[in-house]
């Protein structure tokens, strides 16, 4: 029996629509913007102009309109990147965190 891939998942994925800043190395001067499309506690998928080599490592952070709440700043690795199906000048990006220690 086929199980559906949302029954699959450890951890809720929840809607979060925010820009992303991201670089492929945490010391560089050159950054990337997205819009985040969902988070959960192991993974992020966002959309972009940009399209990072599969594997890459990134530094990403996502800021709220809130000031009182800190940004999210976390390190990850490219899983997959693929077309956007709603808008072809713009890629799919799916990244796992990395655990932080």
């Amino acid at each position: 029996m086929s199980q559906d891939y949302e029954e699959k998942r450890s951890f809720t994925r929840m809607q979060v629509k925010t820009t992303v800043r991201f670089s492929e190395n945490r010391n560089s001067d050159v950054t990337y913007q997205g819009l985040s499309r969902d988070l959960s506690a192991t993974g992020l998928l966002m959309q972009a102009d940009y399209a990072p080599p599969v594997g890459a490592e990134l530094h990403l952070e996502m800021h709220t309109d809130n000031e009182r709440l800190p940004p999210f700043v976390a390190d990850g690795e490219v899983l997959r990147v693929e077309a956007d199906p709603e808008d072809s000048d713009k890629y799919l990006i799916s990244v796992v965190l990395n655990s932080t220690q």
